[in-house]
C-alpha cells in the first residue's frame, strides 16, 4: 500500500515499512478491498499522522447495483502496540464527534516509533468522500480491485 502524501512528497521508508507492519495486523488481510492509508506530517509538533482504513466495495449490477459495502475489520492491537517504542498511548472513539469529523469510529495509538512521534488511527471504515476500492460484479461474482 502507498501512502498519500501532497503530490510532491514521497513517504520516508522508515514510514512505508510502518504502514505495511500497521497493515499486517488487520486480520484476514488477504479477503478484504485495498488498504487506504493517509499521511500527515504536522509541521508544528513534528508528529506524523497516519489514517489507516480498509476500503469499500461497490455492488454493479443486480438489486444492490450502487451499493457501497464496508467489510468487517479485525485488528491484532497487540501487534500494533508493539511497533512503538514503548507503551503507546491507546484511544477508542466510538463515532464522529463532530459534524466535520471525517475519521468517526476508529482506534488511535499515539507515541515513538524509532524515536519518531506518531499518532496512528486505524479507522473502521474510508473516509467521507473517498472512492470504493475495489467492485463486486453481481451477476459473475468477479472482484476487481481498483486501487
Amino acid at each position: 500500500m502507498k501512502p498519500q502524501l501532497g503530490s510532491q512528497d514521497h513517504p520516508p521508508k522508515w514510514l512505508q515499512r510502518l504502514i505495511d507492519d500497521v497493515t499486517s495486523a488487520i486480520i484476514d488481510y488477504d479477503c478484504h478491498a485495498p488498504i487506504g492509508c493517509h499521511v500527515y506530517r504536522n509541521p508544528t509538533t513534528t508528529e506524523w499522522e497516519i489514517s489507516a482504513f480498509v476500503s469499500s466495495t461497490e455492488v454493479v449490477g443486480g438489486p444492490m447495483d450502487g451499493t457501497e459495502v464496508n467489510p468487517p475489520v479485525q485488528l491484532d492491537i497487540g501487534s500494533v502496540m508493539d511497533l512503538f517504542d514503548g507503551r503507546p498511548t491507546v484511544h477508542w472513539q466510538s463515532d464522529s464527534v463532530a459534524a466535520d469529523d471525517e475519521l468517526a469510529q476508529h482506534i488511535s495509538f499515539q507515541g515513538t516509533i524509532n524515536k519518531r512521534r506518531v499518532w496512528l488511527r486505524m479507522l473502521r471504515g474510508a473516509p467521507d468522500g473517498t472512492s470504493p476500492g475495489r467492485l463486486v460484479h453481481a451477476g459473475s461474482g468477479e472482484i476487481e480491485n481498483l486501487w
